[in-house]
Protein backbone atom coordinates (compact mmCIF):
# COMPACT_ATOMS: atom_id res chain seq x y z
CA UNK A 1 0.00 0.00 0.00
CA UNK A 2 1.25 3.25 -1.11
CA UNK A 3 2.37 5.51 2.04
CA UNK A 4 0.97 8.52 -0.12
CA UNK A 5 -2.51 7.59 -0.30
CA UNK A 6 -2.84 8.16 3.44
CA UNK A 7 -3.46 10.76 5.65
CA UNK A 8 -2.71 10.43 8.82
CA UNK A 9 -2.04 13.98 9.78
CA UNK A 10 -6.05 14.66 8.45
CA UNK A 11 -6.70 11.26 10.46
CA UNK A 12 -5.66 12.57 13.52
CA UNK A 13 -7.54 15.80 13.39
CA UNK A 14 -10.93 13.67 12.27
CA UNK A 15 -10.16 11.50 15.01
CA UNK A 16 -10.11 14.16 17.88
CA UNK A 17 -12.85 16.11 16.21
CA UNK A 18 -15.16 12.85 16.18
CA UNK A 19 -14.08 12.45 20.10
CA UNK A 20 -14.34 15.80 20.74
CA UNK A 21 -18.28 15.30 20.04
CA UNK A 22 -18.93 12.49 22.20
CA UNK A 23 -20.83 12.83 26.09
CA UNK A 24 -18.50 12.94 28.96
CA UNK A 25 -18.21 10.10 31.49
CA UNK A 26 -20.59 12.05 34.02
CA UNK A 27 -23.08 12.74 31.40
CA UNK A 28 -23.63 9.12 30.59
CA UNK A 29 -23.79 8.29 33.65
CA UNK A 30 -26.84 11.06 34.34
CA UNK A 31 -28.13 9.61 31.06
CA UNK A 32 -28.07 6.41 32.05
CA UNK A 33 -29.99 6.99 35.40
CA UNK A 34 -33.32 8.36 33.37
CA UNK A 35 -33.12 5.70 31.41
CA UNK A 36 -33.09 2.98 34.10
CA UNK A 37 -35.73 4.76 35.63
CA UNK A 38 -38.30 4.57 33.36
CA UNK A 39 -39.78 1.06 34.53
CA UNK A 40 -39.63 2.57 38.33
CA UNK A 41 -41.58 5.93 37.60
CA UNK A 42 -44.25 3.70 35.44
CA UNK A 43 -44.54 1.24 38.22
CA UNK A 44 -45.09 3.87 41.00
CA UNK A 45 -48.61 3.15 43.03
CA UNK A 46 -50.66 6.26 40.97
CA UNK A 47 -49.34 4.89 37.87
CA UNK A 48 -52.59 4.47 35.33
CA UNK A 49 -49.90 1.64 33.41
CA UNK A 50 -48.64 -0.19 36.78
CA UNK A 51 -50.27 -3.48 36.11
CA UNK A 52 -48.96 -3.29 32.36
CA UNK A 53 -45.86 -2.80 33.38
CA UNK A 54 -44.91 -5.96 34.97
CA UNK A 55 -43.99 -7.47 32.73
CA UNK A 56 -42.60 -4.62 30.26
CA UNK A 57 -38.69 -4.59 29.12
CA UNK A 58 -36.89 -1.44 28.40
CA UNK A 59 -33.64 -1.43 26.55
CA UNK A 60 -31.79 0.99 24.21
CA UNK A 61 -32.08 1.95 20.76
CA UNK A 62 -30.33 3.82 18.29
CA UNK A 63 -27.04 5.63 18.45
CA UNK A 64 -26.81 4.59 22.44
CA UNK A 65 -27.04 0.99 21.71
CA UNK A 66 -23.78 1.23 18.95
CA UNK A 67 -21.93 3.99 20.78
CA UNK A 68 -22.77 6.79 18.32
CA UNK A 69 -24.07 9.15 20.47
CA UNK A 70 -22.79 13.06 20.05
CA UNK A 71 -23.98 16.27 20.88
CA UNK A 72 -26.24 17.42 18.64
CA UNK A 73 -24.16 20.05 16.51
CA UNK A 74 -27.07 22.60 15.95
CA UNK A 75 -27.72 22.97 19.61
CA UNK A 76 -24.12 22.90 20.46
CA UNK A 77 -24.79 20.98 24.44
CA UNK A 78 -28.11 18.86 23.46
CA UNK A 79 -27.97 15.36 22.84
CA UNK A 80 -30.89 12.29 22.90
CA UNK A 81 -30.94 9.25 23.81
CA UNK A 82 -33.93 6.55 22.41
CA UNK A 83 -35.55 3.53 24.36
CA UNK A 84 -37.90 0.90 23.31
CA UNK A 85 -40.57 0.28 25.86
CA UNK A 86 -41.88 -3.27 25.56
CA UNK A 87 -45.42 -4.20 26.58
CA UNK A 88 -48.51 -5.25 25.89
CA UNK A 89 -51.53 -3.47 24.66
CA UNK A 90 -54.50 -4.01 25.95
CA UNK A 91 -57.23 -5.70 24.11
CA UNK A 92 -59.29 -2.86 22.40
CA UNK A 93 -56.58 -0.13 22.81
CA UNK A 94 -55.64 2.23 19.61
CA UNK A 95 -51.94 3.65 18.82
CA UNK A 96 -53.70 6.69 19.78
CA UNK A 97 -54.69 5.53 23.09
CA UNK A 98 -51.16 3.87 24.05
CA UNK A 99 -49.27 6.97 23.33
CA UNK A 100 -52.02 8.96 24.65
CA UNK A 101 -52.27 6.60 28.16
CA UNK A 102 -48.14 6.99 28.25
CA UNK A 103 -48.06 10.24 27.63
CA UNK A 104 -50.01 11.16 30.70
CA UNK A 105 -48.26 8.33 32.96
CA UNK A 106 -44.92 9.89 32.26
CA UNK A 107 -45.83 13.16 34.48
CA UNK A 108 -44.40 14.21 37.76
CA UNK A 109 -40.88 12.29 35.76
CA UNK A 110 -37.71 13.09 37.64
CA UNK A 111 -35.86 16.54 36.50
CA UNK A 112 -38.23 16.50 33.17
CA UNK A 113 -38.66 19.99 32.09
CA UNK A 114 -41.51 19.49 29.15
CA UNK A 115 -43.17 15.86 28.02
CA UNK A 116 -43.88 16.00 24.39
CA UNK A 117 -46.22 13.03 22.86
CA UNK A 118 -44.58 12.73 19.51
CA UNK A 119 -46.50 10.68 16.24
CA UNK A 120 -43.97 7.52 17.63
CA UNK A 121 -42.87 8.27 21.00
CA UNK A 122 -43.02 10.26 23.77
CA UNK A 123 -40.19 12.77 24.42
CA UNK A 124 -39.08 13.83 27.64
CA UNK A 125 -37.20 16.75 27.55
CA UNK A 126 -34.57 17.66 30.11
CA UNK A 127 -31.83 20.26 30.45
CA UNK A 128 -29.37 19.52 27.39
CA UNK A 129 -30.72 16.53 26.53
CA UNK A 130 -34.17 14.47 25.71
CA UNK A 131 -35.25 10.84 25.78
CA UNK A 132 -37.50 9.39 23.64
CA UNK A 133 -39.29 6.59 24.63
CA UNK A 134 -41.02 4.37 21.75
CA UNK A 135 -43.69 2.27 23.46
CA UNK A 136 -43.85 -1.61 21.52
CA UNK A 137 -46.10 -4.24 21.35
CA UNK A 138 -44.34 -7.44 21.44
CA UNK A 139 -45.43 -10.09 18.50
CA UNK A 140 -46.94 -13.20 20.44
CA UNK A 141 -44.96 -16.09 21.27
CA UNK A 142 -43.16 -17.87 19.68
CA UNK A 143 -41.42 -14.78 17.54
CA UNK A 144 -38.18 -14.11 16.19
CA UNK A 145 -36.34 -12.25 19.22
CA UNK A 146 -37.50 -8.97 20.23
CA UNK A 147 -39.84 -8.18 16.96
CA UNK A 148 -42.71 -6.45 17.82
CA UNK A 149 -45.24 -3.67 16.36
CA UNK A 150 -44.22 -0.36 16.94
CA UNK A 151 -47.29 2.83 16.93
CA UNK A 152 -47.80 5.93 14.61
CA UNK A 153 -50.37 8.63 15.59
CA UNK A 154 -50.44 11.90 14.03
CA UNK A 155 -52.62 14.72 14.82
CA UNK A 156 -53.90 14.52 11.10
CA UNK A 157 -54.41 10.97 9.17
CA UNK A 158 -55.37 7.91 10.73
CA UNK A 159 -53.40 5.57 13.07
CA UNK A 160 -50.97 2.49 11.72
CA UNK A 161 -48.39 0.07 13.44
CA UNK A 162 -45.14 -1.21 12.34
CA UNK A 163 -43.73 -4.37 12.61
CA UNK A 164 -39.93 -3.70 13.80
CA UNK A 165 -37.22 -5.37 15.52
CA UNK A 166 -34.53 -2.61 16.48
CA UNK A 167 -32.62 -4.95 19.18
CA UNK A 168 -32.15 -7.79 16.10
CA UNK A 169 -30.68 -4.61 13.63
CA UNK A 170 -28.04 -3.34 16.56
CA UNK A 171 -26.93 -6.98 17.06
CA UNK A 172 -26.32 -6.84 13.08
CA UNK A 173 -24.83 -3.83 13.02
CA UNK A 174 -22.08 -4.92 16.09
CA UNK A 175 -21.65 -8.24 14.20
CA UNK A 176 -21.30 -6.76 10.99
CA UNK A 177 -18.77 -4.24 11.98
CA UNK A 178 -16.33 -5.94 14.45
CA UNK A 179 -13.81 -4.71 16.54
CA UNK A 180 -11.22 -2.41 15.56
CA UNK A 181 -7.52 -3.48 14.76
CA UNK A 182 -5.80 -3.47 18.50
CA UNK A 183 -3.68 -0.87 16.92
CA UNK A 184 -6.42 1.08 15.76
CA UNK A 185 -7.89 1.04 19.72
CA UNK A 186 -4.90 2.34 20.62
CA UNK A 187 -4.51 5.08 18.73
CA UNK A 188 -8.05 6.10 19.73
CA UNK A 189 -7.93 5.60 23.34
CA UNK A 190 -4.42 7.46 23.52
CA UNK A 191 -6.35 10.57 21.80
CA UNK A 192 -9.30 10.36 23.93
CA UNK A 193 -6.97 10.69 26.82
CA UNK A 194 -5.84 13.57 25.98
CA UNK A 195 -8.95 15.71 25.39
CA UNK A 196 -11.00 17.09 27.89
CA UNK A 197 -14.57 16.71 27.20
CA UNK A 198 -16.83 18.83 29.39
CA UNK A 199 -19.62 17.20 30.89
CA UNK A 200 -23.01 18.90 30.41
CA UNK A 201 -25.33 17.25 32.82
CA UNK A 202 -25.43 17.88 36.58
CA UNK A 203 -25.44 14.80 38.43
CA UNK A 204 -28.57 13.58 39.47
CA UNK A 205 -29.77 11.77 42.22
CA UNK A 206 -32.06 9.20 40.97
CA UNK A 207 -31.80 5.08 41.62
CA UNK A 208 -33.43 2.16 39.78
CA UNK A 209 -33.47 -1.64 41.02
CA UNK A 210 -36.33 -2.43 38.28
CA UNK A 211 -35.15 -5.72 36.46
CA UNK A 212 -34.35 -4.60 32.63
CA UNK A 213 -31.75 -4.90 30.47
CA UNK A 214 -28.44 -2.47 30.89
CA UNK A 215 -27.40 0.23 28.50
CA UNK A 216 -24.29 -0.86 26.93
CA UNK A 217 -20.84 -0.07 28.97
CA UNK A 218 -19.37 3.55 27.73
CA UNK A 219 -16.02 1.54 26.86
CA UNK A 220 -17.79 -1.10 24.18
CA UNK A 221 -15.17 -0.83 21.82
CA UNK A 222 -17.97 -0.64 18.92
CA UNK A 223 -17.99 2.80 19.47
CA UNK A 224 -14.22 3.63 18.38
CA UNK A 225 -14.38 1.08 14.71
CA UNK A 226 -13.60 3.77 11.72
CA UNK A 227 -17.25 2.93 10.64
CA UNK A 228 -18.84 4.63 13.81
CA UNK A 229 -16.19 7.46 13.93
CA UNK A 230 -17.38 8.52 10.41
CA UNK A 231 -20.71 7.72 11.31
CA UNK A 232 -20.09 9.90 14.28
CA UNK A 233 -18.53 12.82 11.95
CA UNK A 234 -21.56 12.48 9.07
CA UNK A 235 -24.18 12.79 11.82
CA UNK A 236 -22.36 16.03 12.86
CA UNK A 237 -22.40 17.07 9.60
CA UNK A 238 -25.71 16.83 8.49
CA UNK A 239 -27.20 18.40 12.21
CA UNK A 240 -25.68 21.13 11.18
CA UNK A 241 -26.41 21.19 7.51
CA UNK A 242 -30.36 21.09 8.45
CA UNK A 243 -30.63 23.08 11.59
CA UNK A 244 -32.04 26.16 9.22
CA UNK A 245 -34.15 24.03 6.83
CA UNK A 246 -37.71 23.23 6.67
CA UNK A 247 -36.71 19.65 5.40
CA UNK A 248 -36.63 16.30 7.36
CA UNK A 249 -32.71 14.74 7.41
CA UNK A 250 -32.09 11.28 6.46
CA UNK A 251 -32.84 9.07 9.03
CA UNK A 252 -30.04 7.93 11.66
CA UNK A 253 -30.73 4.29 11.44
CA UNK A 254 -30.90 4.44 7.37
CA UNK A 255 -26.92 6.14 7.98
CA UNK A 256 -26.09 3.61 10.73
CA UNK A 257 -26.91 0.30 7.77
CA UNK A 258 -25.07 2.15 5.17
CA UNK A 259 -21.95 2.63 7.25
CA UNK A 260 -21.91 -0.81 8.83
CA UNK A 261 -22.23 -2.02 5.40
CA UNK A 262 -18.56 -0.45 4.22
CA UNK A 263 -15.32 -2.08 5.66
CA UNK A 264 -12.57 -0.20 7.32
CA UNK A 265 -10.81 1.20 4.74
CA UNK A 266 -7.23 0.90 4.16
CA UNK A 267 -6.13 4.20 3.56
CA UNK A 268 -7.67 5.73 7.18
CA UNK A 269 -10.30 7.41 8.38
CA UNK A 270 -10.52 10.51 6.04
CA UNK A 271 -10.57 7.69 3.28
CA UNK A 272 -13.41 6.10 5.46
CA UNK A 273 -15.47 9.32 5.36
CA UNK A 274 -15.01 9.97 1.48
CA UNK A 275 -16.30 6.32 1.22
CA UNK A 276 -18.91 6.50 3.35
CA UNK A 277 -20.42 9.57 1.47
CA UNK A 278 -19.23 8.32 -2.05
CA UNK A 279 -21.71 5.21 -1.26
CA UNK A 280 -24.74 7.26 0.27
CA UNK A 281 -24.59 9.64 -3.04
CA UNK A 282 -24.23 6.99 -5.46
CA UNK A 283 -27.10 5.33 -3.65
CA UNK A 284 -29.64 8.82 -3.87
CA UNK A 285 -28.12 9.39 -7.27
CA UNK A 286 -29.35 6.19 -8.67
CA UNK A 287 -32.55 6.83 -6.95
CA UNK A 288 -32.75 10.00 -8.38
CA UNK A 289 -32.40 8.49 -11.89
CA UNK A 290 -34.27 5.52 -11.94
CA UNK A 291 -36.97 6.95 -9.74
CA UNK A 292 -37.34 4.34 -7.64
CA UNK A 293 -38.07 5.24 -3.59
CA UNK A 294 -34.32 4.07 -1.76
CA UNK A 295 -35.62 1.36 0.67
CA UNK A 296 -33.18 -0.23 2.96
CA UNK A 297 -34.78 -3.01 4.75
CA UNK A 298 -33.39 -4.04 8.56
CA UNK A 299 -31.12 -6.99 8.16
CA UNK A 300 -32.48 -9.18 10.83
CA UNK A 301 -36.27 -8.58 9.82
CA UNK A 302 -37.27 -7.96 6.66
CA UNK A 303 -40.46 -6.12 6.96
CA UNK A 304 -38.96 -3.45 8.82
CA UNK A 305 -38.40 -0.58 6.11
CA UNK A 306 -36.15 1.77 7.34
CA UNK A 307 -37.18 4.41 5.15
CA UNK A 308 -40.46 4.58 5.38
CA UNK A 309 -40.44 8.41 6.58
CA UNK A 310 -37.83 8.98 4.59
CA UNK A 311 -37.32 11.10 1.96
CA UNK A 312 -40.20 12.17 1.68
CA UNK A 313 -39.73 13.91 -1.67
CA UNK A 314 -37.48 13.81 -4.19
CA UNK A 315 -36.35 17.10 -3.45
CA UNK A 316 -35.08 15.95 -0.26
CA UNK A 317 -32.76 13.34 -2.37
CA UNK A 318 -31.29 16.32 -4.50
CA UNK A 319 -30.43 18.25 -1.33
CA UNK A 320 -28.61 15.27 0.76
CA UNK A 321 -26.75 14.33 -2.17
CA UNK A 322 -25.51 17.90 -2.42
CA UNK A 323 -24.80 18.11 1.34
CA UNK A 324 -22.36 14.66 0.45
CA UNK A 325 -20.87 16.08 -2.52
CA UNK A 326 -19.93 19.49 -0.92
CA UNK A 327 -18.50 16.83 2.24
CA UNK A 328 -15.99 15.06 0.04
CA UNK A 329 -15.12 18.02 -1.95
CA UNK A 330 -14.26 19.58 1.16
CA UNK A 331 -12.37 16.93 2.67
CA UNK A 332 -10.39 17.05 -0.74
CA UNK A 333 -9.85 20.61 -0.04
CA UNK A 334 -8.17 19.27 3.36
CA UNK A 335 -5.92 17.27 2.03
CA UNK A 336 -3.95 19.59 -0.11
CA UNK A 337 -4.67 22.33 3.02
CA UNK A 338 -2.07 23.53 5.95
CA UNK A 339 -3.46 23.16 9.29
CA UNK A 340 -4.78 26.87 9.52
CA UNK A 341 -6.86 26.27 6.30
CA UNK A 342 -8.04 22.40 7.67
CA UNK A 343 -9.42 24.25 10.71
CA UNK A 344 -11.25 27.05 8.74
CA UNK A 345 -12.83 24.01 6.77
CA UNK A 346 -13.46 21.81 9.65
CA UNK A 347 -15.05 24.64 11.61
CA UNK A 348 -17.47 24.89 8.84
CA UNK A 349 -17.97 21.23 8.02
CA UNK A 350 -18.62 20.49 12.15
CA UNK A 351 -18.65 23.30 14.23
CA UNK A 352 -16.12 25.77 15.51
CA UNK A 353 -15.63 25.17 18.93
CA UNK A 354 -15.73 21.54 18.81
CA UNK A 355 -12.77 21.73 15.87
CA UNK A 356 -10.84 24.75 17.65
CA UNK A 357 -10.61 21.99 21.02
CA UNK A 358 -9.70 19.00 18.42
CA UNK A 359 -6.91 21.33 16.76
CA UNK A 360 -5.42 22.79 19.66
CA UNK A 361 -5.32 18.97 21.64
CA UNK A 362 -3.49 17.69 17.76
CA UNK A 363 -1.17 20.63 17.69
CA UNK A 364 -0.19 20.09 21.54
CA UNK A 365 0.59 16.48 20.60
CA UNK A 366 3.06 17.25 17.88
CA UNK A 367 6.31 17.56 20.16
CA UNK A 368 5.64 14.17 21.49
CA UNK A 369 4.55 12.02 18.13
CA UNK A 370 4.49 8.69 18.47
CA UNK A 371 7.52 6.70 16.55
CA UNK A 372 4.92 5.29 14.16
CA UNK A 373 4.65 8.22 12.47
CA UNK A 374 7.01 10.70 10.80
CA UNK A 375 7.34 13.94 9.01
CA UNK A 376 7.71 14.59 5.53
CA UNK A 377 7.62 17.59 3.77
CA UNK A 378 5.21 17.33 1.03
CA UNK A 379 3.32 14.81 2.78
CA UNK A 380 2.89 15.86 6.08
CA UNK A 381 2.43 13.36 8.75
CA UNK A 382 2.83 9.72 7.19
CA UNK A 383 2.14 6.31 9.27
CA UNK A 384 3.69 3.31 9.07
CA UNK A 385 1.42 0.47 7.77
CA UNK A 386 0.78 -0.67 11.56
CA UNK A 387 -1.61 1.71 11.84
CA UNK A 388 -3.59 1.10 8.49
CA UNK A 389 -6.69 -2.30 8.69
CA UNK A 390 -5.62 -4.46 5.94
CA UNK A 391 -7.87 -4.34 3.34
CA UNK A 392 -11.08 -6.85 2.99
CA UNK A 393 -10.87 -8.36 -0.26
CA UNK A 394 -14.13 -9.53 0.58
CA UNK A 395 -16.23 -6.10 0.18
CA UNK A 396 -14.77 -3.86 -2.54
CA UNK A 397 -14.67 0.12 -1.63
CA UNK A 398 -16.65 2.26 -3.99
CA UNK A 399 -14.00 4.81 -3.91
CA UNK A 400 -10.29 5.47 -4.51
CA UNK A 401 -8.12 7.49 -2.03
CA UNK A 402 -6.15 10.59 -2.97
CA UNK A 403 -2.90 11.15 -2.47
CA UNK A 404 -2.50 13.56 0.58
CA UNK A 405 -0.16 16.69 1.01
CA UNK A 406 -1.10 17.34 4.29
CA UNK A 407 0.86 20.50 5.93
CA UNK A 408 1.04 21.69 9.60
CA UNK A 409 1.35 25.23 8.97
CA UNK A 410 0.61 27.50 11.93
CA UNK A 411 -1.86 27.75 14.48
CA UNK A 412 -2.72 31.35 14.99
Amino acid sequence: MPLDATSPGLDALLLATALQLELSDRDLRVADKRYLHIPEHLQRPTSRLRKLMDSARVYPQGSRAIGATIVNGADEDRFDLDAILEFYRPQGWTPRDVLDELFIAFQGFPDVKKIERCTRCIQLQFAFMHLDVTPMDPHPEPRHERVGQIFHSPDRGSDETHDVNPFGFIQWFKANVGPANKVFLDQVAKTRSGLELTGRLEPGTLYADADIDDLPDPIDPIRDTPQVIALKLMKRYLNRRYANRDLKRPVSIYLSKIAALLPAHPYGLCAQLENYAGELNRRMTLAIETGQWPEERNPEFHPENFNDRWPPTVQDMRVFSSDLKHLIHELSRARHSELIDIQKIFDDLFGERITEKAVRSYADGLAGAAPTSSYERGKGFVASPGLLRPADTSQPTTSQARPHHFHPGKLK
